[in-house]
Order: structure tokens, then sequence, then C-alpha cells
């Protein structure tokens, strides 16, 4: 049996996209071509073994892209990636007409489930090839946006920081020092102010189009669709919504205000008030990142054998990219690598309690993907998860 793969020497190569899209296109065809139960599913399983290996490549080109959005080879990757993946958003749109159509459909139900076809459903509504191209041009500006992110180098005291690494500065105990890292941060927005404007305003006019294209009167349903929203809907948060108004807001009111007493400042907070929930300081991690990694390892060890495999195979292969570094982009997300049948850990250590939550937050994202690793079908795992 071959070694496992750390992730960096898992390999990468483009697929041929015109190639991918026939596969799928045919794969479509020979379904609705199936003479038994038996010949749909095989067809079914080509169909998954192919949509992992795709969404692995996807994933891979995207995590190291996103680890340095200045590496050339995986800019243009992720270029390639913002086109296509709309054009092949027709051919699965085949794939899943054909599965909702199949006269087989009682029977992949009976052994699958019957969420998958109500996915499907929700994923068919979601896509006509009318609006590939605004799909291609959401794409491309969202990269735009997260190499902006990462591209901010800011002046502050005798340094220059990212935005993550500035972040510690912005709960800083002394309050002249947090107020400067906030206007040192804002002053870095303001300087940008063009272009965040711009990808903004392009983004509501490209979703709102897309929106009405699929005869909707605006972006909202598509976007309920997009995130797969099968067990409550717009009236459903509508509801928790006033429920929020009437219910949490007055805590929220009561627990600021008492934040604001403790720290001696007027109520409402200000921005840089705000950030500082204990005038001795915020909790921050104890010890570097390492061993923060070592203490999540005890933990996970702790927890049970399962959470102990995950974890051990989370550090020993590499699967997890923690450190705040130039040209990185910001926050953090957990995804899958489905050919490899591990979760993969994206994150910012920037000194604060965030690095610990870390552990907590997107390692639990992970372990969901992991104990859902050989899960059928692909489309059941957690997708990409962020904070």
């Amino acid at each position: 049996m071959a070694e496992p793969l750390m992730f960096k020497d898992m390999p990468y190569e483009r697929p041929d996209a015109e190639a991918v899209k026939s596969q799928v296109f045919d794969l479509a065809k020979r379904l609705r071509a199936a003479a038994s139960y038996d010949e749909a599913r095989a067809i079914f399983m080509e169909r998954e073994t192919l949509e992992r290996h795709i969404d692995t490549l996807s994933n891979i080109a995207s995590i190291r892209h996103s680890i340095d959005t200045r590496d050339s080879f995986y800019d243009a990757e992720q270029e390639f990636w913002d086109e296509f993946t709309p054009e092949l958003a027709e051919a699965t749109h085949a794939w899943t007409t054909a599965m909702l159509e199949s006269p087989f459909r009682p029977d992949f139900e009976a052994e699958f489930g019957n969420v998958m076809f109500l996915n499907a459903e929700i994923e068919a509504r979601s896509f006509s090839p009318e609006i590939i191209g605004e799909m291609q041009q959401e794409g491309k500006l969202t990269t735009e946006y997260g190499k902006l992110i990462a591209s901010a180098q800011i002046p502050f005291e005798d340094g220059t920081y990212t935005l993550s690494q500035l972040t510690p500065f912005k709960t800083d105990a002394d309050d002249a020092r947090r107020l400067a890292a906030w206007k040192a941060e804002g002053a870095w927005y303001k300087e940008h102010q063009a272009d965040f404007d711009r990808i903004y305003d392009q983004l509501v006019h490209l979703r709102d189009t897309m929106g009405k294209k699929l005869g909707h009167s605006n972006f909202i349903p598509l976007g309920y669709d997009r995130m797969e929203r099968n067990c409550y809907t717009k009236d459903d948060v509508e509801k928790f919504r006033t429920a929020v108004v009437k219910y949490l807001v007055p805590l929220c009111d009561k627990i600021y205000r008492a934040q604001a007493e403790r720290l001696g400042v007027e109520y409402p907070l200000s921005f840089a008030d705000a950030a500082l929930t204990f005038r001795s300081g915020n909790p921050r991690p104890q010890g570097t990142p390492d061993d923060i990694l070592a203490a999540g390892k005890r933990f996970y060890d702790e927890l049970s054998p399962e959470t102990a495999e995950y974890f051990d195979t989370m550090l020993d292969r590499g699967l997890m990219d923690v450190l705040s570094t130039e040209g990185k982009e910001g926050g953090g997300y957990c995804t899958s690598l489905l050919d490899y049948e591990v979760p993969f850990i994206f994150a910012n250590f920037n000194g604060t309690q965030g690095d610990v939550e870390v552990i907590t937050h997107e390692a639990g994202h992970g372990f969901a993907a992991w104990t859902n690793r050989k899960r059928i079908p692909v489309a059941w795992r957690p997708a990409r998860c962020t904070p």
C-alpha cells in the first residue's frame, strides 16, 4: 500500500476542460439510457469518482492560491477555475436533470436516501446556461477581492503588517495603541476604497442579474438556493430575525453596557473599545503556534480514538496551514481533498484567542469531513466551511 501523501506532495495538473465536460454529458446520456438499476448505479458511481477527482484538483489549486496569492502558477490556475467551474455547471446540470428524471429514482432513494434528490432539485433551479457569463465574472471578482485583502501591507509603529497580523494591536489593552491600530487599518481600507466599492457594486449587479434571469425579482431566492437551504425558508429567517430583535438585542445591549462600565468608557462603544473585553486585556494564547497544535493533539487524543486518529493525520500529513504570512488570504476555512479522503484547514494565527478557537472550530468542521470522507454520494460531504 502506498505511503499516504503529505499535502505538499499531492500532485496537481490542470484538467482538460472540454474532456471533462464531455465526460459528464456522456454520463448523463448513459444514465438516461440505463436499462436497470444496477446499470444506472454503476454509471452513478463513475460520476462519483469523476466528481471527487475534479473537486480535489479544484481544492488543491484554491488552497495553494490562498496560501500565497502572489504565486504566479496558482494565480493562473485560479483564473482557470473561475472560468471553468461555471462552464462545467452546464454539464453538471444535465447530469442532475437526468438523475431527477431517472425511473430508478426510488431505487437510488432506497439505497442513498432522498436528501441528494432534494438538493438536486435546488441545484437544478439554481442554474441556466444564460448565467454562465455572470458566474464567471463573479468568480473573478471574488478572487480579486481575496487578493486585495491578502495584499495589505500596513505600516504600524516600527513594523509592517498584514490585516491578520495587525489584529493583536487592535485588541491591545492600551487605549491609545489600540485606537492607533484601528486607524492604521482604516487608512488602508480608505486608500483602497475605490477598488472595494467597485467590486461590491459589480457583484451586487451581477447577482441581481442572475436572479432575474432565473425568473426571480432579485437575487435573494437564488441566494437561498445556492446555500442549499433545504430545511427552512425565507419566512423562517424573517421570524428568526424578529426573535433576534425581541430577545437578543436587549441582551446584547446589557452586555455592551456592562462592558463599557467595566472599561470606564462611554456607551455606545467605539470600534476600538468594543474590541477590548477586559481592562486587563483580552484572553491570548500561551505559547507558540506549535504549542497550540500540541495542546490540540492532547485534547483530541483524550477525547476519543476517532478524534485522535483524525488530528494525528492532520498533523502528520501537513493538512493545516495556520501561520499568518505575507501574501496569504485572510480568514480561515476547512475544506476536503476527496481523492485522499482527508480534510484541510486554512487559518491565520495572529496571537489572539482565535488561534486556539481554530483548534475547536475549524478542526470541528474538519472532523465532520473526516467522519464523512467515505460517504456516498459525494454531495453529502461537508462543503467548504468558514467561521
